[in-house]
C-alpha cells in the first residue's frame, strides 16, 4: 500500500525533477482520486487536447491573426483560439471538433473566443465585421456583435454587422437574441421563432420582426440560403499549417482596438510587443494614447518620491 507505484507512462518531470506522478501515486491510499486523475492527464493526452478548427474551405488564401502577426491560411489550415479570421473578396467555411459549421462571407472579420470540445462545448465568436452563418449540432454557440448577442443552438442562425447595426436571421429552429447594454454586456436574451429576424440598433431594443427584412435577405451572402454541410474531403486529408507574413501593423488592428466588443479588455496584454516598433507605437498614440486602456502603458504615471 505505502511503496512506490510504476506509472507506465512518462511525465516532463521524470527529465526535469522530481517525478510528481511517482509521488501521488506513492500516496494514493490518501488520496486515490487524484493519484487517477494523474494518470489520466498524463497518460490520456488525446482526450484532454485542446478543442481545434480547421478552415474547412475558402476560395482564396485567408488572413489570421494569431498573437500579434499576420498568417495566411488555405483549406484544411488548423485555427487556434484567439485567432481573428479576415475574409477578402471571397467567403470561407470553418469546421469545429463538436461538429459546428460556421460559414464566413465576404469582407468579414471573426475572432475566435472559444472553440468548444466536442460533443457539446459551446462555442464563442466575436462578429466585428460583415456575415456568418452559424450552424449547430449538440452543442450551442454564442455571437457576439457591438449591438447584438445571439446563442445558436440546434439549428443555424445568419447574423450580420456593419457600424451601428446588427441583425440576425433564424434560419432554421428557435433561437435566443439580447441587445448590448453596455460594451461587452448583454441585457436578457430572448427567444427568436424559427425563420424570424432581429434588428439591433446601438441602444436601442431589440426590433423583432416575423420574417426577414427584403434588403437583408438580398444582400445575404447567397450559399447562406442552403444548409450548411461539412466541406469535402481529399482521401488524404492534410493540415498545411498557416504560414506567418508579417507582424502586425497599426492599420491591421486598429477596428479591433477601438471596437466595444468584449475581446477588447485582451488586446494591451496581447499587442503590448508591437510598441517596441517606433511606427506601431506613434500610430497607436495618435489613436488611442489618451482617455483609453492604452494611456496607461504609453504614458505611465512617474511617481516621485515626496520630499521632506
Amino acid at each position: 500500500m505505502g511503496g512506490d507505484v510504476k506509472i507506465p507512462c512518462y511525465s516532463h518531470s521524470e527529465t526535469t525533477g522530481p517525478d510528481l506522478i511517482t509521488v501521488m501515486a506513492k500516496h494514493s491510499s490518501i488520496f486515490p482520486t487524484v493519484a487517477a486523475l494523474a494518470v489520466l492527464l498524463t497518460c490520456g493526452g488525446a482526450a484532454w487536447a485542446a478543442p481545434s478548427a480547421r478552415l474547412a474551405f475558402a476560395e482564396q488564401p485567408v488572413r489570421v491573426i494569431r498573437a500579434a502577426d499576420v498568417y495566411q491560411a488555405v483549406n484544411g489550415t488548423p485555427l487556434e483560439q484567439d485567432d481573428i479570421v479576415e475574409t477578402g473578396a471571397s467567403g470561407a467555411q470553418i469546421e469545429l471538433d463538436s461538429g459546428t459549421i460556421v460559414a464566413i462571407g465576404p469582407q468579414t472579420r471573426l475572432y475566435l473566443s472559444a472553440l468548444g470540445a466536442a460533443p457539446k462545448g459551446a462555442a464563442d465568436l466575436a462578429l466585428l465585421q460583415g456575415w456568418i452563418k452559424v450552424q449547430t449540432a449538440a452543442g450551442r454557440a454564442t455571437v457576439a456583435a457591438e449591438a447584438l448577442q445571439a446563442s445558436v443552438g440546434g439549428g443555424a442562425a445568419v447574423v450580420f454587422s456593419r457600424p451601428g447595426r446588427d441583425a440576425l436571421f433564424a434560419d432554421a429552429g428557435e433561437q435566443l437574441a439580447a441587445p448590448v447594454i453596455a460594451p461587452g454586456k448583454a441585457g436578457p436574451m430572448q427567444k427568436v421563432a424559427s425563420e424570424s429576424y432581429v434588428q439591433a440598433d446601438a441602444g436601442k431594443p431589440l426590433l423583432m420582426l416575423p420574417r426577414a427584412d427584403p434588403q437583408f435577405l438580398r444582400d445575404m451572402p447567397p450559399p447562406f440560403r442552403d444548409r450548411l454541410a461539412p466541406a469535402p474531403q481529399p482521401a488524404k486529408p492534410v493540415k498545411p499549417a498557416a504560414q506567418r507574413q508579417r507582424a502586425v501593423d497599426f492599420a491591421d488592428v486598429e477596428s479591433w482596438l477601438r471596437c466595444n466588443l468584449a475581446v477588447r479588455k485582451h488586446f494591451v496584454a496581447r499587442f503590448r510587443a508591437r510598441l517596441q516598433d517606433p511606427h506601431f507605437r506613434q500610430q497607436l498614440d495618435q489613436a488611442l494614447g489618451h482617455g483609453s486602456e492604452w494611456q496607461a502603458v504609453l504614458h505611465p504615471v512617474v511617481k516621485h518620491p515626496s520630499t521632506p
